[in-house]
């Protein structure tokens, strides 16, 4: 398959070279003679208007268009911000380089009226801006197709949005917020022919503060509708049902006016879609939605089982008068989750072999409210203040059993079923406040409070029943009624004062103060081979941890020229840790200070940085008391008090044009304490002990790599190349019977995706992933640690065919071919496919066959320290649904 894929990009890399060999280069110039920076250089075909290229000139005025078309009539269009734009036709022979005369822009006149078309593309100060009467979309074509034709955008099969290579992280319509948890919902349900002009955007927010790395700051897509709009109501509607009782249905009905935004939402459906998303085979056959595991990948996966999925919500946004913001964005949500695990490990202790089969069966439900609100005001230019509460609550419960066996070659060690049912409860609340005032234009102050307070009951009932068989009275029950209490909270005050009074060098200077805490508390009675339900306060882990730090700091950003930009500072930090563990009448207080230096450097494309930081006691492991409870193991108390000490270096390159895009990012993570385990296994009943402890330093690596080069023939064709490269380790210390180990897991993967298409009506997007793995110890010349790796082949096809003649087809097929050294391989073949038919009024009838091969099934394995383990988990099976898509807008135009 690597072959294919090497000759088909082969063949597709000579047709384009064939047919565009054009360039095109140029300087543009101001009204002064002076070059000018960021004026827009479009390049359209005469025939139809439809863009082929852009670019934004250089500090020099410089542009270099490339991969050009020739023998084709072509119109050159310059824009400029504070300029009169140009525009004059070009025609390019065959391999030819052409070099323009310099242009000159005429300047504007403040009380010049000019009627004319706005530019196709054009860069309004900061902001790219495309005018979507040059970019051509079938009827009922939404907005995500309409993006797919703007150059410098990229949008992958699973819908997430990239400008220049970097990820876009939010999609707004009219400047507001539009069900911002996900942006898909924007793209792939708002009708593309409301849509007037995309402004793409790096979002700076409101402050006044300046922005040392724009390149660091949020992608943003804004959607501005068609300015002769009135209001519009817009939406649809969809339902499905298919074979083994399998359906979906949902709905999206919008109401934006002027000031006004309102938007609600519903879906319920049993395939294991999580969001609201009709166009599933947009996401590689829908396997973001029936396999719940990552939008970005071929195959079938689904690690939660099967659940039924409901929900209902709304989105609100209004605006006072030019000063004032509100957005309100509520869900309720209602899942049915029911999951079938099964597997197997194999482990050594004292060089013999110890077996272990094991199923374990899930049914779940749960209810939850989320609420999210943001308001905005500003006082005057000078002052603004903005408040982001988020509230939700949730309700969860369950059962589940399970079963497991531990044998050797020669005999059975224990054998053991569990059954239980459990009640949660969860309440959380947050904020965060900010106000920003500018004292002076060189001056400015802010204040910012940010808190959290979560809330967590929970009950468990559960049902024991064990067999050791070496022990004088084998079998043994347990019941246990164990009732959880956590109460966390975290608070951040932080004062800041910025001054840009020095030309070339600002600074910050900055106090805050925070505070932590958390308080886990347990209740437990249980009854031990029925002798009589007791209280067990001796095993109740229960215990409260309170931090407060104090950190003042001074940060620099030094500009000694425009391509170099140096960032340095330090800060104090001050940390009181209090700890008290009531089963044992322990209390125990720390208080360190330590030094947190930090640089950061950047020239052109590159970055590198250095920073020292500051982690509390990890607390998540802690145990006060020793749990015995359990005939087949035992948890040993394990609580330690010391702060973590981090230092990270960082370097990357990354390099971007329209043509192609490349990126290279390296780090290095080293913390001075780490979470360990040890552990002990009685080879003779298969009992377990294991126990948390502060161990060494550990040092983490990872690298990525990230490579695309965009071909495009003509007006009708286009088609790209891209590879993800990433590697990284991990480091773990494991104690396995008073043998000590360092665990060193190393993983790489290379990803290559190749898309091709044609009039923006069919596309084709091949795909071949390679994954290694690698376990590997500190222990060496002893049978009972393993060093194993593994490899995994990953192939896939996605074909996405737009309407013709009213028919639509979205299909995927995927080959994952699962060679873990350890086991058997394990191949799975899917097959997805989704056939649409478009009606006159805009409305569609659908028919999706999911997984029709009846191949899909869920398999993973791996090592840890002395085990290798595999196991298998139940997926959706194949099903076939036929539904009903029905779409409306309503406009009214402006007098």
């Amino acid at each position: 398959m690597k072959l294919y894929l090497i000759v088909l990009l082969s063949f597709f890399s000579q047709y384009a070279l064939c047919q565009n060999s054009g360039v095109l280069k140029g300087t543009v110039i101001g009204q002064d003679n002076k070059p000018l920076e960021k004026a827009t250089v479009s390049l359209l075909m005469q025939q139809d208007s439809a863009v082929l290229s852009y670019s934004l000139t250089n500090d020099k005025g410089e542009f270099n268009l490339v991969k050009l078309p020739t023998n084709k009539n072509l119109i050159l269009y310059i824009s400029h911000v504070n300029s009169s734009n140009h525009h004059q036709n070009i025609l390019l022979q065959p391999d030819e380089k052409k070099q323009l005369d310099t242009i000159k822009l005429g300047g504007k006149l403040l009380d010049e009226v000019v009627i004319s078309v706005d530019p196709p593309v054009r860069m309004n100060k900061d902001t790219l801006e495309y005018n979507t009467d040059f970019f051509k979309t079938r009827p009922n074509a939404n907005a995500e197709e309409l993006l797919k034709q703007l150059p410098g955008l990229q949008i992958n099969m699973d819908g997430t949005i990239y400008y220049e290579g970097k990820e876009v992280s939010q999609v707004k319509v009219n400047g507001k917020d539009f069900f911002s948890s996900d942006l898909r919902i924007a793209t792939r349900n708002l009708d593309a022919s409301l849509i007037k002009t995309v402004q793409v955007y790096r979002d700076k927010g409101e402050s006044k503060k300046i922005v040392e790395d724009e390149e660091k700051l949020p992608i943003t897509i804004n959607l501005k509708f068609k300015k002769d709009f009135l209001n519009a109501s817009f939406g649809k509607l969809y339902g499905s049902a298919g074979t083994r009782g399998r359906y979906e249905a949902g709905g999206l009905v919008n109401t934006f006016q002027d000031t006004l935004q309102l938007s609600f939402i519903g879906f319920g459906n049993n395939i294991n879609r999580e969001s609201f998303d009709y166009n599933e085979l947009n996401q590689h056959a829908g396997l973001g939605r029936a396999e719940n595991y990552g939008f970005g990948d071929f195959g079938g996966r689904n690690y939660n089982g099967k659940a039924n999925d409901m929900a209902i919500g709304f989105n609100l946004n209004n605006d006072w008068g030019k000063k004032s913001k509100l957005n309100v964005m509520y869900m309720l949500k209602y899942k049915k989750e029911e999951g079938q695990n099964s597997g197997n490990q194999t482990s050594l202790y004292d060089n013999i072999e110890q077996f272990n089969e094991n199923s374990y069966n899930t049914n779940n439900k749960s209810l939850a409210h989320n609420i999210n609100t943001l308001f905005r005001h500003r006082m005057d230019t000078t002052a603004y203040f903005e408040f982001t509460p988020k509230f939700s609550i949730s309700n969860n419960d369950g059962n589940s059993n399970s079963w497991m066996k531990t044998y050797t070659n020669d005999k059975v060690l224990n054998t053991s079923t569990d059954s239980s049912t459990t009640d949660q409860y969860n309440i959380n609340y947050s904020h965060s406040f900010y106000i920003e005032k500018q004292l002076h234009k060189n001056h400015i102050i802010n204040f910012r409070n940010s808190s959290n307070i979560n809330k967590i009951e929970s009950g468990e009932i559960g049902n024991h029943l064990t067999a050791i068989f070496q022990n004088p009275i084998p079998n043994a029950s347990l019941f246990e009624d164990k009732f959880k209490k956590q109460k966390s909270s975290s608070s951040n005050t932080h004062l800041g004062y910025n001054n840009k009074s020095i030309e070339k060098l600002n600074f910050d200077f900055y106090i805050s103060h925070n505070m932590e805490n958390r308080s886990p508390t347990e209740s437990l009675h249980y009854n031990r081979d029925s002798t009589g339900v007791i209280h067990g306060d001796q095993f109740e882990n229960s215990y409260r941890v309170k931090s407060q730090y104090y950190i003042s700091g001074i940060r620099f950003f030094w500009k000694p020229f425009k391509k170099l930009a140096i960032n340095f500072g330090t800060a104090y930090s001050l940390r009181d840790n209090q700890f008290e563990l009531f089963k044992i009448n322990e209390r125990k207080k720390t208080s360190n200070g330590y030094w947190l230096p930090n640089i950061n450097i950047r020239y052109k494309d590159f970055d590198f940085s250095w920073a020292k930081d500051l982690q509390g006691p990890s607390t998540n492991r802690m145990q006060t008391v020793t749990d015995s409870l359990n005939p087949l193991m035992t948890r040993l108390p394990a609580f330690f008090y010391e702060n973590i000490l981090l230092q990270n270096v960082r370097f990357s390159f990354n390099k971007y044009a329209q043509k192609y895009q490349f990126g290279l990012y390296a780090n290095v993570d080293y913390k001075d304490k780490s979470e360990g385990y040890k552990s002990w296994r009685d080879a003779t009943t298969g009992h377990y002990t294991a126990l948390a402890f502060q161990a060494g330093s550990t040092t983490n690596y990872n690298a990525y790599l990230y490579g695309r080069y965009n071909f495009k023939s003509d007006k009708d064709w286009v088609f790209y190349i891209s590879q993800n490269s990433s590697f990284y380790t991990y480091q773990q210390y494991a104690t396995i019977n008073d043998v000590d180990n360092k665990m060193n897991n190393l993983s790489i993967h290379l990803a290559q995706e190749f898309s091709v298409t044609w009039k923006n009506l069919i596309g084709l997007t091949p795909k071949y992933t390679y994954s290694w793995s690698k376990s590997m110890n500190s222990v060496k010349n002893n049978p009972d640690f393993i060093q194993s790796a593994y490899v995994t082949h990953k192939i896939g096809v996605g074909l996405n065919i737009n309407p013709i003649k009213g028919f639509s087809l979205e299909t995927s097929y995927s080959l994952d071919n699962r060679a873990s050294g350890l086991n058997d391989r394990a191949n799975y073949h899917i097959l997805n496919s989704s056939l649409y038919y478009t009606l006159k009024n805009d409305s569609q009838i659908k028919l999706t066959g999911f997984d029709i091969l009846n191949q899909n099934r869920q398999n993973y394995w791996g090592t840890h320290g002395n085990t290798t383990y595999y196991q298998n988990t139940v997926t959706l099976q194949q099903y076939f649904l036929v539904g009903y898509i029905y779409k409306f807008k309503i406009t009214k135009l402006k007098n």
